[in-house]
């Protein structure tokens, strides 16, 4: 499975929303920065997220974008689902080049495997949490150690 610009700079910019104190509105300037993604296409990842509930929008002065639910309830699933569209690792049935419907799609073995890899895939991606790759990400920055 290949992870998506999209996806990566999504996850990002979650994790950036998670690691604001206090769950101030973060503006997406802000986010952009600090994630190193570029605006325009941040502006359009936050409409994807804003519009599937994982994040929502403050207005007015001090205003930006806030998580929707607790880290701990949205998952790394939720997230690809929400800028990428419902399907993970394969679309069998089209093929891929020119999306031309595949003949073969009623009755192929290798649609059995395709079907597996993403109900795999969906399975793992469900367990992680934004709250879990937040705490992750803080024991990794807390462990670095310098000796002399």
């Amino acid at each position: 499975m290949r992870i998506s610009a999209r996806t990566e700079y999504a996850l990002l910019a979650l994790l950036e929303l998670v690691q604001c104190k206090e769950a101030q509105p973060m503006q997406s300037k802000d986010i952009a920065g600090r994630a190193n993604i570029p605006k325009p296409f941040l502006d359009q990842l936050l409409l994807d997220l804003r519009r599937a509930g994982l994040v929502r929008s403050v207005r007015g002065p001090g205003g930006g974008y806030v998580l929707a639910r607790a880290p701990g309830e949205i998952t790394i699933r939720d997230a690809i689902a929400a800028v990428e569209g419902g399907a993970l690792a394969t679309q069998c049935g089209l093929r891929a080049g020119d999306a031309i419907p595949c003949h073969r799609s009623a009755a192929c073995a290798l649609s059995e495997v395709w079907t597996e890899v993403d109900d795999a895939t969906t399975a793992i991606l469900s367990r992680f949490t934004l709250g879990m790759l937040s705490e992750r990400q803080a024991q990794i920055e807390g462990r670095q150690m310098y000796y002399i």
